[in-house]
């Protein structure tokens, strides 16, 4: 747990590194995975299909690149296409990116941290 927060905070290219100034303001979350499930999909208009926004966590992955996206996130991509995108992109792979060899699994979370700060 300790290295997924420390990577979170200080190694994620996406944002910038947390500041000393930044944590006195941050809330701690954690979400434990269930075992993923393997969906077996040959395009991605049957992946969208099977997803269950908000409940749902999703893994793809292929030769080159995986990325998964906790259910927590559908509250800021609610819409299941946009959801595929970004997971893809996060990937390493164009937004429409499709092949054989996506691998696709999905998961559900029990989440649980502190309350927000306002």
């Amino acid at each position: 747990v300790w290295r997924n927060a420390w990577a979170a905070a200080f190694s994620d290219y996406r944002f910038p590194h947390l500041t000393a100034a930044e944590w006195p303001h941050i809330n701690l979350h954690l979400s434990l995975l269930t075992p993923p499930e393997p969906l077996d999909v040959a395009s991605e208009a049957e992946l969208l299909a099977l997803l269950r926004p908000s409940v749902d966590g999703l893994i793809l992955e292929a030769d080159i690149g995986r990325a998964t996206f906790l259910p927590a996130v559908w509250e800021q991509i609610p819409d299941p296409a946009q959801f595929v995108r970004h997971l893809k992109m996060k990937a390493g792979w164009p937004a429409t990116h499709w092949s054989n060899r996506v691998r696709v699994f999905r998961y559900a979370t029990e989440s649980f941290g502190e309350e927000e700060s306002g």
